[in-house]
């Protein structure tokens, strides 16, 4: 209060009229330092100095202790580490008569040398522990020759001696290591002994001389009584700076509020203040280049009225909501009505300032999302349809049969599994831009065959789903099944062909509130797999020993991948028979699978499986070779009779696999069979397939020497340009036009026109399926070289076909009847 006091007549003096000139306030709090104070301010430095250099002493005993204390913990605990896996190695030496686990003692050998490693590395430079460490190591290349040895002879004798040998060696090895370690321990006692002597010390000179600071410093305390003074004035400097400061930072708020208000103005979100009754206070300028209204027109007017019918509810629960708590709320979205009349998506968010003088209001900010629902709604339709097609997809399907099946109702619901049949080949064919147009006919034409409430979807590939929410029994959704296959036959025209689209539909019944959705798409995938079994470009019903079906093709698909390695595949042979002469001229092998519970199965159980499970690369393999390996046989058994010419099928697998070339040429090679010997017969289905790589490989084939010919021809749809393409010397006639020659006049005209065609063509003919004696004379007649049918012989194993062949063994071949008993049979 002196000083204060003082410090007012000081400045009443300055701010007097006539009188005495004014005093320097800064003159008169200056005072010049005595002696003493000098003397007492250099002492307080020099204890100060002495105290933080005893603390400094005192930390760096404490860091020399911690140092020491770590690196010795360190030691000591790779050296426990190391101790421990010493006992555990030599209890399993210990326990080798017993365990004979040799491989669990190599084992603890190299955990107990990843342990010395690690520890050697630590102890570097300390002859102590490299003097151990030699001792160590010695001793266990020791411990390493007595397992070595016991790996060699692995006897109890040779165990129990080994355990014995090395009982002294783990004993040295354990003493060796304890010693370490105890004299690891006394070092680190002793240096911490001897760290906090040091540090008692240093403690004690610490406090003498804190004392003597504090002396010091009470009295320089009260020799500087006067510094008082200054401080006040300066005091009264930082009191005038501040008030400076003061009017800057309002200056500067002002500019704040300005600046603000005109980013509120321009925001590009509408700001809006609604009283606690929820009727607006104030909106922001950005509501005309939003919402295209006035912002003091639109406080005339009912706020909820621009709102949606629909969300004006919801609008009002939120503004309840926000004014009952504080903080600001979860963005929420509603429609808001444009001035234009256009219904815009927001986005708002209320923070609740009823409490803030200042506003006294609810703050709703409001911007436009228009833009992004409409992307939201692009990228919600893209995940649930499918891209190429604008069906649904497999997730959007699911979701509608499990609430089909959900909903209660007198009907039931059906699914349609329709896959389409060969359309790899058109894929390959015709690529996969035709490919895809033609999954884009395929989803019109399943659209126009379905009700407004019914969903047709794709789930990949060339499958797609139907599903049928309202079906009053089997009968009605079989006739939706039959609908969509006569849709899909409708010719389609692709690349200036007509492309015929078939389909293999499954359909399955579930009922409501019974089914699941889970099982009915599954019954009616079993379903649509029956109707491939059954000949494709069906539908099928499901029903419930479908599942044993499909369980028994899922083993038979197991059984199959191990048939030719467990040796059950087996040729037989189907003699082709010269028509003119009755002579034996050709054998076509055909395989057969002894299944070893099954019996005897044919192609069509399980080629086709093969084919589809990719399986049919070895399995064709197989077939090659046996077949030359036989007709090289019969060969060597009857060598005066021309050598029999022999058939193999090739499935379309195969003639896609760059490897078919050297598989043929090895199989020739093996057994010494002439090229010339070997057919190669493939579907006509199989050669439109892919035209430029089939052309390619039958080039190549040819260019080995062997013969080509088209099995089945008459089922595919082939073009004379087309087969003069390839390099065929033989077409054999489907079965299905051979049944109908004595039939009527237009099946034997069909069989006259290929037969005709292929001598056009100058190819060999060969008719299939030969039963009955008349059609063997009529063939004969419309000049078809060869035949081989149920009429001549079935297909027979081949110790009967050597005995058929001994039989008929005759100057000149193999006569299996006269000419003319074939003629006039």
């Amino acid at each position: 209060m002196a000083v204060l006091r003082r410090l007012g007549r000081l400045r009443r003096a300055g701010a007097g009229g006539p009188g005495p000139a004014p005093v320097d306030p800064g003159r008169v709090l200056r005072r010049r330092r005595s002696p003493l104070q000098l003397a007492l301010g250099g002492t307080l430095i020099v204890l100060i100095l002495v105290v933080e250099a005893l603390i400094l002493r005192a930390y760096v005993e404490v860091s020399r202790s911690t140092d020491i204390f770590r690196q010795t913990s360190y030691l000591d605990g790779f050296l426990v580490n190391v101790r421990h896996e010493t006992l555990l190695l030599n209890a399993k030496v210990e326990e080798l008569p017993n365990s004979r686990d040799v491989q669990g003692a190599k084992v603890r050998r190299g955990l107990l040398g990843q342990q010395l490693s690690q520890f050697e590395g630590l102890g570097e430079g300390d002859p102590r522990i490299e003097d151990t460490l030699r001792a160590v190591l010695a001793d266990l290349e020791r411990v390493d020759q007595a397992i070595a040895g016991v790996e060699a002879n692995p006897t109890r004798a040779n165990l129990e001696r080994t355990a014995a040998r090395t009982r002294p060696v783990f004993r040295r090895m354990n003493v060796a290591l304890k010693d370490l370690y105890d004299r690891e321990e006394q070092e680190l006692f002793g240096a911490l002994a001897g760290t906090l002597n040091a540090r008692a010390s240093s403690e004690r000179l610490l406090v003498g001389f804190s004392s003597l600071v504090l002396l010091v410093g009470v009295a320089l305390a009260l020799s500087l009584r006067q510094r008082v003074r200054s401080d006040f004035a300066r005091a009264w400097q930082a009191l005038t700076a501040e008030v400076d400061e003061r009017k800057a930072a309002e200056a500067a708020l002002r500019a704040s509020e300005e600046r603000f208000r005109s980013l509120v103005q321009n925001s590009s979100d509408v700001i809006t203040i609604l009283d606690a009754d929820g009727s607006p206070r104030w909106h922001s300028e950005s509501v005309r280049r939003v919402l295209g209204y006035d912002p003091e027109k639109l406080l005339h007017t009912k706020e909820w009225t621009i709102v949606h019918p629909d969300d004006r509810d919801r609008v009002a629960g939120f503004v309840a909501e926000a004014a009952m708590r504080p903080g600001v709320t979860a963005a929420t979205t509603w429609r808001m009505r444009h001035r234009d009349g256009t219904w815009l998506h927001t986005e708002t968010v209320a923070a609740n300032l009823l409490d803030d003088p200042n506003v006294g209001g609810l703050v709703l900010n409001t911007r436009d999302v228009s833009e992004r629902k409409e992307l939201e709604d692009q990228l919600v339709h893209q995940a649930f349809h499918d891209g190429l097609t604008g069906l649904a997809n497999r997730t959007l399907f699911t979701e509608r049969v499990e609430q089909a099946l959900a909903t209660i109702g007198p009907t039931d619901v059906a699914v349609l599994f329709v896959d389409l049949d060969d359309f790899k080949h058109v894929n390959d064919s015709l690529g996969h831009a035709a490919g895809d147009q033609l999954l884009v006919a395929t989803a019109k034409r399943l659209k126009s065959c379905l009700r407004p409430g019914d969903t047709a979807a794709r789930f990949g590939g060339d499958e797609f789903a139907v599903l049928l929410e309202r079906v009053s029994d089997a009968d009605a959704a079989s006739a939706v099944a039959a609908r969509v296959i006569d849709t899909l036959h409708q010719p389609f025209g692709l690349q200036g062909r007509t492309i015929p689209i078939k389909a293999s539909v499954g359909l399955a019944i579930g009922r409501r509130g019974v089914d699941d959705a889970d099982g009915l798409l599954r019954n009616a995938d079993v379903a649509m797999y029956a109707a491939k079994a059954g000949g494709k470009d069906r539908f099928e019903l499901f029903r419930p020993e479908m599942h044993a079906d499909m369980l028994q093709r899922l083993e038979l698909e197991a059984e199959l991948r191990h048939a030719v390695d467990n040796g059950e595949l087996v040729l037989h042979y189907q003699p082709i028979v010269e028509l003119g002469s009755g002579r034996i001229t050709r054998v076509e092998a055909l395989v057969r699978w002894a299944h070893p519970q099954r019996g005897l199965l044919g192609p069509l159980a399980f080629v086709p499986l093969a084919e589809e499970q990719g399986m049919i690369g070895p399995i064709g393999r197989w077939v090659l070779e046996e077949a030359c390996r036989q007709a090289r046989c019969w060969q060597e058994q009857f060598p005066t009779a021309p050598p029999l010419s022999m058939h193999v099928n090739l499935s379309g697998r195969q003639l896609q696999q760059t490897g078919l070339i050297g598989e043929v040429a090895q199989a020739l090679e093996a057994v010494a069979l002439e090229p010339e010997q070997l057919t190669l017969e493939i579907t006509e289905t199989v050669l439109m397939a892919d035209v430029e790589t089939v052309s390619q490989r039958l080039n190549d084939l040819k260019q080995l020497g062997v013969q080509l010919a088209i099995d089945d021809f008459g089922t595919g749809y082939s073009s004379l340009s087309y087969l003069r393409r390839f390099p065929i010397d033989m077409l054999k006639i489907d079965k299905a036009f051979v049944d109908g020659i004595g039939r009527g006049r237009e099946d034997v005209a069909l069989a006259h026109a290929i037969v005709n065609l292929s001598h056009t063509l100058n190819l060999h003919t060969i008719a299939e399926g030969i039963e009955l004696p008349e059609q063997a004379a009529h063939l004969a007649t419309l000049g078809c070289q060869d035949g081989q049918g149920y009429h001549f012989a079935r297909p027979l194993a081949p110790e009967a076909m050597t005995e058929l062949l001994e039989e008929t063994l005759a100057p000149g071949g193999f006569l299996l009847r006269p000419a003319e008993a074939v003629a006039s049979t």
